[in-house]
Order: structure tokens, then C-alpha cells, then sequence
């Protein structure tokens, strides 16, 4: 009986720290579908090794998955768009989460005979399934440090060549209009890539690589404008770009009433 109570508590708590990779802000952005697979995997190995009761685990992982999505929206709340839907999402998890389980469990006693006979194997994998959400948790400020500064750094170079391609047509065009071909620019590019649509939309519409959003005003009146800025306000980026036919470099880009303006960068 002991042990049955200590697999729902595992069941229970590998279901709710699962969440906290995902509700941390800023996050890895895994997949939403990830913490389900933690929990089937946690329920189908805790059942298995349980000696019946297979019910108690889906229930467990359904308060589990309750209690870490409410303990991660309070912990790290989001924007006030993002709290108004998040009773909805919690209820929505959770009740998937309940269905997963269910099949899990129903799986776990299927097996449970073929589990039993490596009773050591199975504890072992349960626990380190019940540590995926923690480890997950503690490697996610390094790892968005890391993204950042790599961000900054391909956002830097996507700027730097984007600005040359758009100089050397306008150079040998003689004029600001041929811009607006995104398969011209694309011909004086030689940075990181951007795809095929992004070139076809670039000069109409921001496009989105590596964490940043790139765009290209070519409609402004004897001149142009490119922007370059983070994608999100937090774990995508720390640094704004833009420029003009000046040729200088700033960090925001504002309507002025009659265009885009580049402002130049305050200390």
C-alpha cells in the first residue's frame, strides 16, 4: 500500500513540474504536446509497476496537471491578454490530460506483468520521467541566454546585409522604386538566409527569422526605411535596428506624419 501511495505522488508531481518548462517567461517554447508525453509516460510506468487501483493514476495525473498550470500562471504570470485565457487553457489541459492518462493507465496494467520482472529498470525510468520538468526548468535560463546572445548576433549580420543589398540597388538603379522587388534585393543579399516567401513579402510585410522581424518601408517618398527588432518582448532578443537612405544607423523606427523614420540610439 505504501508503495502504491508513492507511485500516485510521482505520478502526481511528474504531471505538474512537466508544466513549468512551458509556463516559465521567457521560455524554451517546447512543443505544447511535450508535457502530455512526460505525463503518458510517467502514468503507463507507474501503473505498471502499481498492483491495481489503475484509476488513482489518471486522477492523480489530472490534479497534477491542475495544480502545476495554476502554480505556473501564478508564479510567472503572463501579459493580461495571455491571463484572461488562462482559466480556459488550464481547464482545456486538464482535461486532455485526464484522457492521456486514462489511456496510459490502461496501457500500464496491460504491461504491468512484463514490468514487474524489471521492477529497478521501471523505478528508475519513472524517476527520471519525473525529473524531466525540474531538469527542464534549471537548464531554461542558460539556454535562453544562449538563444539571445546567438539572436543578436544573426540579427546583427541579417541587418548588415539586407542594408548593402538595398545600397547597391539603389546605386545601380539610380533609384529608391526598385526596392520594392524583393527578387532584386535578394540578388545584392549576402547574409544569413531568409526563404523564398520571405523575399516575395519583406518589402510589404515584416517576415520572421531567428527570433527577429525584418521589414523594408520601400514606399517612402524619395527614400526608404528598414527595421529590424526582436520578435517578443522577452527571450528573443535585447537589440533594434534600423536605417535609412542616410545611411545611418539607428535603434527605432516611429511615424512621424509624413513617413517611417529611423531615430537614432539613445545612450
Amino acid at each position: 500500500m505504501r508503495r502504491d501511495k508513492l507511485l500516485i505522488a510521482l505520478t502526481g508531481t511528474g504531471s505538474a513540474l512537466c508544466w513549468w518548462p512551458l509556463a516559465i517567461n521567457p521560455s524554451l517554447d517546447l512543443p505544447v504536446w511535450a508535457p502530455f508525453v512526460c505525463i503518458a509516460t510517467c502514468t503507463i510506468l507507474a501503473a505498471g509497476l502499481c498492483s491495481g487501483h489503475w484509476l488513482r493514476f489518471a486522477f492523480a495525473s489530472s490534479v497534477g496537471t491542475f495544480a502545476g498550470l495554476a502554480a505556473g500562471s501564478a508564479i510567472w504570470p503572463s501579459d493580461p491578454i495571455g491571463a484572461a485565457y488562462a482559466p480556459f487553457i488550464i481547464a482545456v489541459a486538464t482535461l486532455v490530460a485526464a484522457l492521456v492518462s486514462l489511456v496510459a493507465s490502461l496501457i500500464g496494467r496491460t504491461v504491468a506483468l512484463s514490468m514487474q520482472k524489471r521492477p529497478a529498470a521501471v523505478w528508475f525510468a519513472l524517476s527520471c520521467c519525473v525529473a524531466v520538468g525540474p531538469i527542464a526548468l534549471a537548464l531554461t535560463p542558460p539556454l535562453v541566454a544562449h538563444r539571445i546572445t546567438r539572436n543578436d548576433r544573426v540579427a546583427a549580420e541579417r541587418f548588415t546585409a539586407l542594408k548593402n543589398a538595398v545600397e547597391r540597388t539603389v546605386a545601380a538603379t539610380g533609384s529608391s522604386s526598385r526596392i520594392c522587388d524583393g527578387l532584386a534585393l535578394r540578388r545584392g543579399y549576402s547574409g544569413p538566409p531568409f526563404s523564398d516567401e520571405d523575399w516575395h513579402r519583406i518589402t510589404g510585410n515584416y517576415v520572421r527569422q531567428d527570433g527577429y522581424i525584418f521589414m523594408v518601408y520601400c514606399r517612402e517618398k524619395g527614400g526608404y526605411t528598414i527595421d529590424a527588432h526582436p520578435a517578443t518582448e522577452k527571450g528573443a532578443g535585447m537589440r533594434r535596428f534600423c536605417t535609412d537612405e542616410s545611411r545611418g544607423v539607428g535603434c527605432s523606427v516611429e511615424w512621424n506624419r509624413s513617413r517611417y523614420a529611423c531615430l537614432p540610439c539613445t545612450q
